[in-house]
């Protein structure tokens, strides 16, 4: 994780020019600064409609189901690892047995 957030950091990193970058925020409040200095009526922006929440799980079932793949059991452990699970439990109960 930590070489992730390592490549990130170093493909996003640029030297920052300030005349480049386009603050929209201040725009607009220097834009409702002048209205209000000019008397001019400030309008309630209008509310957006939320936004659809797509479930991933919903969607990514129905893709299995569409290309007719067999879905996996919800407590089946991904990549077929369900018995190293018992083994490192049994393990840990032989180290504690022992200690």
């Amino acid at each position: 994780m930590l070489d992730l957030a390592a490549h990130i950091v170093k493909t996003k990193e640029a030297h920052f020019e300030p005349d480049k970058f386009d603050d929209r925020y201040e725009d607009a409040l220097k834009d409702l600064i002048r209205k209000k200095q000019q008397g001019k009526p400030i309008e309630r922006p209008q509310r957006r409609e939320p936004a659809k929440v797509i479930n991933l799980m919903d969607a990514l079932r129905r893709s299995v189901e569409a290309s007719g793949a067999k879905a996996a059991s919800p407590r089946a452990p991904a990549g077929g690892r369900g018995g190293q699970t018992s083994s490192r439990q049994a393990r840990r109960a032989k180290v504690r047995r022992a200690s």
